[in-house]
């Protein structure tokens, strides 16, 4: 009887230990990734010995081993984004303690079709009556600090838009492949609502709606009244144009052809040749200069030959006069 007790006890002890050694594995596993940056979560395992590690390890479909993606850490989440971007990658993860591990829990990931696109960036600019021209941005693709586009992992993006009266709730749908576009037959001074989302037609997949984007159309009337300022605008800076090049215009013709006037008599002679005789009793008068006889004749037409020659003559002798008189007078 007490053969059997103990061995009954003894049993019981081994199933006790054994079951208490057993390491639970993570809990509540699931999958984070935005815009191919990829990160696996879980819960900790409940083990009261001690702090439990965890490894994860992936396999690609061109590939028959596991490669490790993290290896006996105790933080409860992975970064996973070195898996490959396309086909299907088999991951799994388990909890160890020492010699001991839990079971491998196995989960399947595909990054180009799993991941989150974020919304574009989306940039709404009234133009015209009823019109709105719509900006379109896609997000970028940020991978161990580089920067790139979705079209490098997805070729051709399109992108859906939803656009509806802010006083009403019909709602209209988009779609276009260009990053620009122009909405037109809106009514004028209506306040209008968008949000946009990028769209992979190859794949059917489509990324995250982005906030409502709310901008009111032009008013009719008030583009009128924009024309007229924008004219008058143009109109006063064509015309200071054409003032400051017609000052640096005449800044340079100073420059290399500079103003100039002669002097007084020499106006004076060329307007009346024929009177020089004046001038040059006026300098003989009260001075005592031995000087030439300078006879200054400007040139005429035939008509006037006969004339000039009489008061060159004339000019002569009283030339000749005013010698004698001074030599008298010394």
């Amino acid at each position: 009887m007490v053969t059997t007790r103990s061995w009954w006890c003894l049993i019981c002890s081994c199933v006790f230990w054994s079951i208490h050694a057993i390491i639970q594995e993570p809990q509540n596993i699931r999958l984070n990734s935005v815009m191919l940056n990829s990160v696996l979560l879980w819960d900790p395992s409940n083990f009261s010995e001690g702090n439990v590690t965890y490894t994860i390890q992936y396999k690609s479909s061109m590939k028959s081993n596991f490669t490790d993606l993290c290896r006996r850490i105790y933080f409860t989440e992975c970064n996973i984004s070195n898996t490959p971007k396309y086909g299907l990658s088999n991951l799994r993860i388990r909890a160890e303690f020492e010699n001991k591990q839990s079971h491998w829990i196995y989960l399947n990931f595909t990054p180009f079709m799993d991941t989150i696109i974020i919304p574009p960036i989306v940039q709404i600019i009234p133009t015209k009556p009823g019109v709105l021209d719509v900006y379109l941005q896609s997000p970028p693709v940020i991978l161990s600090g580089i920067r790139y586009s979705l079209k490098d992992f997805y070729g051709s993006i399109g992108y859906k838009m939803k656009i509806w009266m802010n006083t009403s709730e019909q709602v209209n749908n988009v779609t276009t492949p260009h990053p620009f576009h122009v909405i037109s037959g809106l009514n004028p001074g209506i306040t209008y609502c968008l949000k946009a989302q990028v769209f992979i037609e190859e794949y059917n997949k489509t990324g995250e709606w982005s906030e409502a984007t709310c901008t009111q159309t032009i008013n009719s009337n008030y583009i009128i009244g924009t024309d007229s300022v924008i004219l008058l605008v143009i109109f006063l800076t064509v015309l200071a144009f054409i003032f400051f090049c017609c000052i640096i215009y005449f800044r340079i013709k100073r420059c290399f052809y500079p103003s100039y006037s002669l002097p007084q008599h020499f106006i004076q002679f060329l307007s009346h040749p024929y009177d020089s005789s004046q001038f040059l009793d006026s300098q003989s008068q009260g001075e005592d200069h031995n000087y030439d006889t300078v006879i200054v004749l400007s040139e005429k037409s035939k008509q006037c030959n006969s004339e000039s020659e009489n008061k060159t003559s004339n000019i002569k002798q009283e030339l000749q006069g005013s010698q004698e008189d001074i030599i008298r007078s010394k």
